[in-house]
């Protein structure tokens, strides 16, 4: 996982030393790239063992291990487009930097995403008795547009949430269901909780989320976690779900055209017929 990645993933649970040292680095992710550890530390306001502490914490072995992966991981997308909107920039550049925002959103989610367990998804999606989505809030429309396009393609896909309705659905999940668990902040406590008890009954389930160190995850057989919030609210001053949009819908289509290629159905053709009956 990129090193920007992680440090916005982990971030509201850093200590305010940190935190300094996060902030810097977000903000200068080039310059940062490139600075010895004293100039980062220096710049941040910190000392030089809490800029270290940062980098073991996110899982390198030190401060040079933790530079490499953040020079890696720069995007490709002109720092320039991704500089926070002002109350001097016109509507214009307001919106191509919301655009570039969530544009960076999507990208750091595939650089990350594990691909094995998402096409091994996406291969049994078929296999399984049912699919309930266990969501609330605004995950709850992103969900019922992801679980409509499952009913379209003959799985068997319903959304629960209203906590109660949640809490006996989670209950009741055995072997062969498939649970999906939404949360963006990944501390939905009800959610998380009927995640639990839908693994402990024997049912397949799948987190994804915002927080790379959910605790969700260890009741979950597939983990996805998109680029959090953060990162936009950083760019663009406004939260939204893109990537997490974006990963669903794009795996939705992918089981859309796993069927088709075991029917022997033309894709391209599929898509122009649907095309026409509109």
């Amino acid at each position: 996982m990129p090193a920007r990645m992680k440090l916005s993933s982990v971030y509201s649970t850093l200590p305010q030393a940190e935190k300094k040292v996060a902030d810097f680095i977000l903000a200068n992710p080039e310059e940062a790239a490139h600075m010895v550890i004293n100039e980062i530390a220096h710049h941040a306001g910190v000392s030089v063992p809490s800029v270290t502490r940062l980098a073991r914490k996110l899982g390198y072995n030190g401060f040079m291990d933790f530079r490499v992966s953040l020079a890696s991981g720069m995007s490709s997308i002109n720092k320039e487009s991704v500089s926070p909107i002002t109350r001097g920039d016109s509507d214009e550049e307001a919106f191509k930097k919301l655009m570039i925002g969530q544009m960076t959103s999507i990208e750091s989610t595939l650089k990350v995403i594990d691909m094995d367990k998402l096409v091994d998804l996406a291969n049994k999606m078929f296999d399984f008795r049912r699919v309930v989505w266990f969501s609330v809030g605004s995950c709850s429309q992103l969900a019922r547009n992801v679980s409509y396009g499952l009913c379209r393609l003959g799985i068997d896909s319903i959304v629960m949430n209203d906590r109660d309705i949640m809490e006996t659905y989670s209950e009741a999940m055995r072997e062969g269901d498939l649970v999906f668990a939404l949360t963006r902040t990944g501390r939905t406590q009800h959610t998380l909780n009927c995640l639990r008890k839908a693994k402990a009954n024997g049912a397949s389930t799948v987190l994804v989320t915002n927080l790379l160190n959910s605790q969700g995850e260890q009741w979950a057989d597939y983990f996805f976690c998109t680029s959090r919030h953060d990162d936009l609210y950083r760019i663009c001053g406004y939260e939204t779900g893109t990537a997490m949009c974006a990963l669903l819908e794009s795996f939705m289509i992918l089981v859309g055209r796993k069927k088709r290629l075991s029917s022997n159905m033309d894709f391209s053709h599929s898509m122009e017929f649907e095309a026409d009956r509109k």
